[in-house]
């Protein structure tokens, strides 16, 4: 039974929203405000900004102002760009040199709003299941913005799931040349790109952090990054592997399946490799968490998910009571604990 107190972190976002009697999902909301095109009967899926994006990449197609065009794309940006742009130090003159450098990858983004409408009712139940989930009674889950500007992937706020679309453009017949001058596309060069019916799994993962957000408090949660004595590999795989075992408890078929098959069929080879840099800064060990393993070519981007995931896996399942286990891995974020769950990941390889 889950726990039924209510949290007090509620308060930061229930601000967003009002109640819906819709009767049909488990604690829906409708939020106030928002453009018609960000409404949906359960959770909120906001594209404005890819709209306005077209709009503005069809400007410059046309031969206007292309500093002025993005200027506007800024300015008219959703909560949710507007939290990807103070995090990442996004600029309209940065974003407007990009796109002229990679013009034909960006047309093919222009209508991304259009099939990304065809995955509300997958994930719509997948943030259902991650609520059931949730070891307390009442969790929000925000609205989920779609954008496009240079970099990509997700990322989460207490007011908003930003996803910048540009990471999900990959396709077969991708021309590879305009990343080139970037490094390249993963595998050959360290540049990532993945399918965009990729979109859920991210959706859902970013959903894991949200949740590790409320139950650690929003300081204790930014400090693993922020607090150098804290920013190390060990630290890196609880975090991001319980947001990946949080997707697995939601779908096993939600995983990334090229990590995770290359990940089983060497899961005690890369322990041993992962486990003498445990306290060492990921910027320093590329491969597991970003960029390319010069001395692994073969690994699938970003190992370290699968490793940590697997940490986690191992530790939910030695334990008794499952929704206490989901509630530590929320919590862990303490040095102390990262090391327990490390201990006993390396107890099932001993003889």
């Amino acid at each position: 039974m889950k726990i039924q107190i209510p949290l007090h972190i509620l308060a930061l976002v229930c601000g967003l929203f009002i109640s819906c009697n819709h009767q049909n999902s488990k604690n829906m909301e409708v939020a106030q405000d928002y453009p018609s095109n960000c409404q949906t009967n359960e959770y909120i899926f906001c594209y404005t900004d890819i709209e306005n994006f077209r709009e503005v990449y069809n400007s410059m197609e046309q031969g206007g102002d292309t500093l002025a065009a993005f200027e506007s794309y800024f300015k008219n940006a959703s909560p949710g760009l507007q939290g990807w742009i103070s995090r990442y130090n996004w600029t309209p003159e940065k974003l407007s040199q990009r796109i002229s450098q990679m013009p034909d990858y960006y047309q093919s983004l222009l209508n991304a709003d259009t099939e990304l409408r065809g995955f509300e009712h997958e994930i719509a139940q997948y943030y259902d299941r991650m609520k059931e989930l949730y070891p307390f009674e009442f969790v929000t889950i925000p609205p989920t913005y779609y954008f496009i500007t240079w970099g990509g992937g997700g990322s989460i706020e207490l007011t908003g799931n930003m996803i910048s679309v540009d990471y999900f453009g990959y396709h077969e017949d991708l021309d590879h040349s305009e990343f080139e001058p970037y490094g390249g596309l993963f595998p050959k060069g360290s540049f990532p790109l993945v399918p965009i019916t990729d979109i859920p799994f991210v959706a859902v993962h970013e959903v894991g952090h949200l949740f590790q957000t409320y139950l650690q408090g929003e300081v204790d949660y930014v400090s693993l990054y922020t607090d150098e004595t804290k920013t190390n590999m060990l630290g890196y795989a609880v975090r991001e592997g319980t947001a990946d075992f949080m997707a697995y408890l939601v779908s096993p078929d939600l995983v990334d399946k090229t990590r995770y098959t290359y990940g089983e069929a060497h899961e005690a080879e890369l322990w041993e490799l992962f486990k003498p840099h445990l306290k060492e800064h990921p910027d320093n060990n590329k491969g597991w968490f970003h960029g390319r393993s010069d001395d692994h070519p073969d690994w699938p981007w970003q190992i370290g998910y699968y490793v940590g995931c697997k940490m986690i896996q191992h530790y939910y399942n030695q334990a008794e009571n499952k929704e206490k286990a989901i509630l530590d891995i929320l919590s862990a974020k303490d040095t102390e604990f990262h090391e327990e769950i490390a201990k006993l990941y390396d107890s099932k390889f001993e003889p």
